[in-house]
């Protein structure tokens, strides 16, 4: 995600404060007092900014042809400027996502094969719809550049006829259909592909996700790494999902449900992906291998499967995702303005539907070179105050000081000014605001009582099969555990 513009003493206002440990005193020992005063403080502060959403600039990753990556400091991060002019409605990139997830109202029709696994277009009848060609597997692909891309990228882990075990969590995805879920599983399972006998291709060739050079054709590329492709992912703005939520109203209700749901799901990830997991009753010994992955790290399994990794993998979904389920790794460095330059839409195919893997970014306005690009992450015609809240909520910055929101601030009366900055008011909205939060408030609660039903369930389910005492009572110590955070 682009980290925005902001106002460093705003942003640590809105950060929660939580001291770890107590101060050891040393009787007749000054300077290991101070030391230890010094070290709790350091702690107090790295938990303190752990609420910030973290990026760093992928240095290999090839831009395209105009712009150029820039970091600015610590609380904006970093973003993309102009090397050259461009008019007003000129194309500046078109990319492809780095990791696609078909949006929810999709999702059946994937699984069913009614729409491509990879770029989630409409199939048609003709020569050149492929089939995953395993009997178990109904997933199909646009053609044999779709399938190539899908299989390498994703596909032959998450295929129950290539990889048996993922299929209780393809069913509980299908159940709940949960996008950040869905686009964690593609993460992993790209991160995974590296080490198989089909790796996706590295990005670090062939200019990169949003070059306009046409791929070469017979001419294979590298295989990515493992190390490259989670540089790619760590370059993303990334935040534990639970401190995102935590912004949240009812979150207080809804935490319980929501936790207990996402175990669920890291679980049965667990169980369908981690190639050193032999959780699975009758399994073999874990030996790093896991339907067609081979002799993958035990190290990094044990972190990426973890569950404070998890979350962030959660975060990491949520911040930077574009509607239609894409991590796109040039457009996410594009910052927040609430007066942009630029806009982002997407392509339509030569079927005439627009490509959710697919995304352009064209110039509003004449733009020169050495101006920062910017993009709107909230709809433009939000008041101010409304503005100011959805940022701080869900891309977990503010206030904004964009040009507009400094502009529409100093228009304000002296005292709804003092007030606003001040008391913060715009973390409570005006009263439109706060209606919609009353009643996302109430449909929070109904959703995590629905989920503690489903774990109710899932429970009553694993109690019948025999696998009650250790089982349950290891899944309640980790809900236990995972409140405090």
């Amino acid at each position: 995600m682009p980290r925005p513009m902001i106002r460093p003493r705003m942003a640590l206002g809105t950060l929660s404060w939580h001291t770890s440990g107590t101060i050891r005193r040393v009787a007749g020992d000054k300077k290991k007092k101070k030391k230890k005063r010094k070290t709790t403080a350091q702690k107090s502060a790295a938990k303190k900014f752990a609420a910030v959403p973290v990026s760093h600039v992928d240095q290999a990753l090839p831009l395209p042809d105009g712009v150029r990556v820039e970091y600015f400091d610590s609380i904006k991060g970093k973003g993309l400027v102009a090397t050259r002019d461009f008019k007003e409605s000129e194309v500046i990139f078109v990319e492809n996502a780095f990791i696609a997830a078909p949006p929810a109202i999709a999702v059946d029709q994937v699984f069913d094969g009614s729409l491509c696994s990879d770029c989630f277009q409409p199939l048609q009848g003709g020569m050149l719809v492929t089939r995953c060609g395993k009997t178990a597997c109904k997933t199909r692909f646009c053609n044999r550049v779709c399938e190539q891309r899908g299989q390498s990228n994703h596909h032959r882990v998450l295929c129950v006829g290539q990889n048996p075990s993922i299929r209780p969590f393809l069913e509980y995805l299908a159940q709940h259909k949960w996008l950040s879920l869905h686009n964690v599983a593609r993460q992993l399972a790209r991160v995974l592909m590296t080490h198989s006998s089909s790796p996706p291709p590295s990005l670090l060739h062939n200019g990169g996700p949003a070059s306009s050079k046409p791929p070469a054709r017979g001419v294979p590329l590298p295989p990515a790494t493992m190390e490259e492709t989670l540089d790619h992912l760590k370059a993303f703005a990334t935040v534990s999902e639970l401190q995102r939520r935590a912004r949240n109203p009812a979150w207080s209700v809804e935490q319980k449900g929501f936790e207990s749901a996402m175990r669920e799901g890291l679980r049965l990830l667990k169980l369908g992906l981690d190639p050193w997991d032999d959780a699975e009753a009758g399994a073999p010994k874990a030996d790093g291998t896991k339907g067609p992955i081979k002799s993958f790290p035990k190290e990094q399994a044990r972190d990426l499967f973890s569950w404070e990794s998890f979350v962030k993998h959660l975060g990491r979904a949520n911040l930077n995702m574009e509607s239609q389920g894409g991590l796109y790794l040039v457009q996410s460095m594009l910052n927040h303005s609430c007066d942009p330059n630029v806009r982002t839409s997407h392509p339509p195919s030569n079927k005439g539907v627009k490509q959710a893997t697919k995304i352009g970014a064209l110039a509003l306005r004449d733009i020169k070179a050495g101006e920062e690009l910017f993009i709107s992450y909230v709809p433009p015609q939000y008041s101010l105050n409304r503005r100011r809240l959805v940022l701080w909520r869900d891309w977990m910055f503010g206030p904004c000081t964009c040009e507009r929101c400094t502009s529409e601030l100093f228009a304000l009366p002296p005292e709804e000014r003092e007030t606003h900055e001040q008391g913060e008011a715009w973390k409570q909205g005006d009263s439109n605001d706060q209606a919609a939060m009353r009643k996302e408030a109430e449909e929070r609660k109904a959703h995590s009582e629905m989920l503690e039903r489903l774990e109710e369930e899932r429970n009553a389910k694993l109690k019948k099969e025999g696998r009650t005492a250790e089982d349950l009572a290891g899944l309640e110590d980790e809900l236990r555990g995972s409140l405090g955070l």
